[in-house]
């Protein structure tokens, strides 16, 4: 019943529709809320959409997973392990600022009891 999905073509539209979709639902976030921890959340949400159009599109379905054993020695028939190891590092960053972020906001709310980005004017002359 389900066949046609599984051609090449309608995989990649797929990825690229819902990669799209997810990352205008983190715009959405980002441009509507006002919470610095919800605003942090839709960022991040960005984050994963760029990551997995970047793997979606990069990914070649007939081709294995790179990995070398006895089993698999032609490489040719490999997918590239170039892009998987930058997202692998781009997620780890991403992570790594999130969690900063959200410490930076949990300790701007201790030491002001806000979290409302309109009313953080601490810094305005």
């Amino acid at each position: 019943m389900f066949e046609f999905l599984n051609q090449p073509e309608v995989i990649k539209n797929i990825v690229i529709i819902g990669s799209m979709l997810l990352f205008f639902i983190g715009l959405f976030g980002l441009l509507t809320r006002k919470h610095i921890i919800k605003i942090f959340i839709s960022i991040a949400i960005m984050e994963t959409a760029i990551f997995l159009l970047f793997i979606g599109l990069t990914v070649k379905l007939d081709f294995i997973a790179p990995i070398l054993d006895t089993a698999h020695t032609n490489v040719s028939n490999m997918n590239d392990p170039i892009p998987h190891a930058m997202v692998l590092t781009a997620i780890v960053i991403a992570m790594s600022v999130l969690a900063l972020g959200v410490s930076f906001a949990i300790e701007y709310f201790k030491l002001t009891g806000k979290t409302n980005i309109d009313e953080m004017n601490e810094m305005r002359h």
